[in-house]
């Protein structure tokens, strides 16, 4: 892949990660706020608010993994290149996940297994 490329999708990765962090601060702040408001009228809601909480925060926790991993792989300068078949990485599928660490065809064979 060439330089300008990389250098481009690493903007894009360094840009979510930032923002997955300010995201995951809101939802501490978002998870605070719960704990201290004592004037729900459904009982369950709060139980209910902290479960969607905790999911998005899981959510946001793994797609920030992610983000860290491919700008590991940038500074390495192995990025683009499939952890799995060590194939090049469709550009095209860079563009639409700039994070992605397996190529479309290893990417399909993983989602099947893990469907399964």
């Amino acid at each position: 892949m060439e330089p300008t490329k990389v250098r481009a999708l690493a903007a894009r990765l360094s840009q979510r990660k930032e923002q997955i962090a300010l995201t995951l601060n809101h939802l501490e702040f978002e998870r605070s706020e719960v704990e201290k408001n004592t004037e729900w009228k459904d009982a369950l809601a709060p139980q209910r608010r902290r479960n969607l909480l905790n999911y998005l925060n899981r959510w946001y926790v793994r797609e920030m993994s992610e983000v860290e991993r491919a700008l590991e792989r940038v500074s390495k300068n192995n990025y683009g290149a499939c952890a799995s078949c060590s194939c090049v990485i469709e550009a095209d599928w860079l563009e639409t996940f700039p994070e992605a660490e397996y190529c479309r065809t290893c990417q399909g064979i993983r989602d099947r297994t893990e469907r399964h």
